[in-house]
């Protein structure tokens, strides 16, 4: 979007254009932008800048540029600003330390006017996507094509070419104009077409055309077009663009990975599995928009990106488990020979409850998203992806329905009938013989008369198979095994109770010493006894709490509930004892002699007090 906002706003200047450096590797290579790229390059001649400045009114730099920033902010972008720390004597931004424009990016000589300022580099961001589109003007100084962009005047020193004209190329389905290979091949090297990546030392050190600039010309409005080498046309330059895109696609076979693959760091933002579940459904909803929108292809790449980013999440989930249980290992060698404890006596512990939630939400979001790719495959007629993608979701739930409805439809539409009559049976029996859609399939796969009989024997199985199960369960279970899924109900009540409270996690084994004796009504009556102090007025406490029960309360906090209770208690008393007063003696006037009464009249009535009259 960056690309035709910027190349309409160009053509609406009249401004000749091509793509340059990583945009242009982008169109001769790959046939695409770059994935790791963030911005767009295009070059300009400053020659055709010049002719633009001289069809302004005032025929000013300063009107240029304002005319080139309006268009381009008509056509949705943003001239770029950046701090500047110390410039540069005789560079554009004088201010230190203060966010300057940077469009255009100018080159000033001492003793220069401002309408000498050569332009070298104007820098745009897209609104809508915030890709950077870079403009950079290309001049013949010498007899050479010079772009100082990198640097450039300001660090004498510039990328030099021999002049070339814009190449013709079919990119992003328009057609457009590009740096020739020629001048890539001066700046990337003579392997340009390989995809690797190299620091910008190692690029300096690869490239030819990097040289010292001994000296600038001021910019002058009145320069003439120069007269460059014709390029080839574009059915001229077919064949040549082909035997680009095949060394590239060579190179990318014979290398495993563009970028080398880095290691797995536990402690980067990145690697949290909340994160790497918020860029998988990020991946999942635009998808899901693509598939709505009939991009059938593309919404399978956006499925297989999410289940990439899934695959990570189980890498990562893996290496927490791995370290858990070294550490575990490690406790317990310890403890072994610091104790000399059994092995009985070193069980490993359950992994934390976050961690059980994290994978099963991973197991979810893999699901979802092979079963969306799924569809999308199925929609593109891809059948072997379809077989591929629902096999991996029946590997994890092996009765899912619509795996194996719309596997069935793919090997319906593939010409395999005979899988897919046995995945629509298949979801016919999971479903309880009441999935129409298995129903209506089967009835397009099978005559009538085959089709009524086959569902009669298969729901003649099925109820054979749950009158078997039934009569299983109804067999006496062993009581021993009833007592201990009852103490295990009441230890997954009790862990819940613990969560609630913010309290730690504990194991059976834990729960079973300290805590159990509190449903046994023997157990809590010679607690009660052991501890009267426990009970008060309120009655008894259901669960006297004990100092080894005392894990995230502190005494402190126990004593304030105890206080609080207290206060109550004493409260609810005396308002009692009040009551009981006030039926006895229903009359509070006060008795007082006619002397008494006069003074109290004149010394607190007249004041405003009014107590029993």
């Amino acid at each position: 979007d960056a690309f035709r906002a910027g190349k309409a706003a160009l053509e609406d200047l009249q401004l000749p254009y091509f793509l340059s450096y990583g945009s242009a590797l982008g169109a001769l290579r790959e046939g695409q932008f770059q994935p790791y790229e963030d911005d767009v390059n295009v070059g300009i001649y400053s020659w055709d800048l010049a002719a633009l400045q001289r069809r302004c009114t005032e025929c000013s730099a300063k009107e240029r540029d304002g005319l080139l920033k309006s268009v381009f902010e008509r056509f949705g972008f943003d001239p770029v600003s950046e701090i500047a720390e110390s410039p540069a004597p005789g560079s554009a931004g004088n201010v230190e330390n203060q966010a300057v424009e940077v469009c255009p990016r100018t080159f000033l000589a001492e003793g220069w006017s401002a309408e000498q300022a050569f332009p070298i580099l104007y820098k745009f961001t897209h609104r809508e996507s915030f890709v950077r589109f870079d403009v950079m003007v290309f001049t013949l100084q010498f007899g050479q094509l010079w772009d100082f962009s990198d640097g450039g005047a300001e660090t004498s020193s510039g990328w030099r070419y021999k002049p070339f004209a814009p190449q013709a190329v079919e990119f992003e389905k328009i057609m457009t104009f590009s740096m020739p290979a020629e001048p890539l091949e001066d700046h990337y090297g003579q392997d340009w077409h390989v995809p690797r990546v190299y620091t910008y030392v190692e690029n300096l050190a690869r490239c030819k055309n990097r040289c010292q600039v001994l000296r600038v010309h001021p910019w002058d409005a009145r320069m003439q077009k120069f007269q460059l080498p014709p390029a080839k046309t574009w059915e001229e330059f077919k064949p040549f663009m082909r035997q680009y895109r095949m060394m590239y696609a060579k190179a990318m076979a014979d290398s495993e990975y563009e970028f080398p693959e880095k290691k797995l760091d536990l402690y980067k933002l990145e690697s949290k599995p909340v994160v790497l579940f918020q860029a998988a459904a990020l991946c999942k909803e635009e998808g899901n928009m693509r598939l709505k929108s009939q991009k059938f292809t593309g919404a399978l790449d956006k499925y297989d990106e999410g289940l990439y980013i899934v695959d990570k999440c189980r890498e990562v989930l893996l290496t927490w488990r791995l370290i858990f249980r070294q550490i575990h290992n490690e406790k317990a060698e310890k403890d072994r020979k610091d104790r000399g404890l059994k092995m009985s006596d070193l069980t490993e512990p359950d992994m934390p409850r976050e961690f059980r939630a994290d994978e099963d939400e991973e197991r979810a979001c893999r699901v979802a998203l092979l079963l969306n790719a799924a569809q999308a495959a199925l929609a593109a007629e891809k059948w072997d992806l379809v077989e591929a993608r629902i096999a991996s979701v029946l590997e994890l739930e092996p009765q899912n329905r619509k795996g194996l409805y719309r596997r069935g439809l793919a090997r319906a539409k593939s010409g395999n009938k005979e899988g897919a009559q046995a995945d629509f049976w298949a979801l016919l029996r999971s479903s309880g013989f009441e999935s129409k859609e298995a129903l209506s399939q089967l009835m397009k796969l099978l005559p009538t008369d085959e089709l009524q009989k086959e569902y009669k024997k298969q729901k003649a199985a099925a109820d054979r198979q749950s009158k078997i199960g039934s009569m299983l369960r109804e067999d006496e279970e062993d009581e021993r095994i009833l007592i201990q899924e009852e103490r295990y109900q009441r230890f997954l009540g009790d862990c819940e109770q613990r969560a609630r409270d913010g309290q730690r996690e504990i194991t059976f084994d834990e729960w079973a010493k300290q805590y159990e004796w509190r449903y046994d009504a023997d157990e809590r009556m010679k607690a009660r006894k052991s501890f009267p102090e426990c009970f008060s007025h309120v009655g008894p406490a259901p669960l006297p709490v004990e100092d080894w029960e005392v894990d995230y309360l502190t005494h402190k906090e126990i004593e304030k509930i105890v206080y609080r209770r207290q206060t109550e208690a004493l409260g609810a008393r005396r308002r009692q004892r009040e009551a009981d007063t006030a039926k006895e003696d229903k009359s509070n006037k006060l008795h007082v002699d006619e002397e008494d009464e006069q003074l109290l009249k004149e010394a607190v009535v007249k004041k405003g007090y009014h107590y029993w009259w």
